[in-house]
């Protein structure tokens, strides 16, 4: 199967959503996806302690992140957003 390039339709609003991105008002908001169509949000500023239980292979991220009470909410995305490791 050959890839269609995007629409301008599609071009368009991935740009107004990056703009509306860049425009986020706090350095400490952090997300994480579990692979579906949700964004999680966390609080970022809890990251030292994260990453101490994912290194103590006391948890995983989102349990960390629930555990220390850094959820501040999801975002629900129109399409899929997988959970990859690059």
């Amino acid at each position: 199967m050959k890839i269609k390039p995007l629409t301008k339709t599609e071009r368009d609003w991935l740009r107004k959503l990056q703009n509306v991105l860049n425009e986020c008002p706090s350095d400490r908001l952090g997300a994480y996806t579990v692979g579906d169509a949700d964004l999680h949000i966390y609080d970022s500023r809890f990251e030292s302690e994260i990453n101490e239980i994912l290194e103590n292979g006391k948890g995983d991220f989102c349990l960390a992140v629930s555990d220390l009470g850094a959820e501040l909410g999801f975002l629900t995305t129109p399409f899929p957003v997988h959970s990859t490791a690059g």
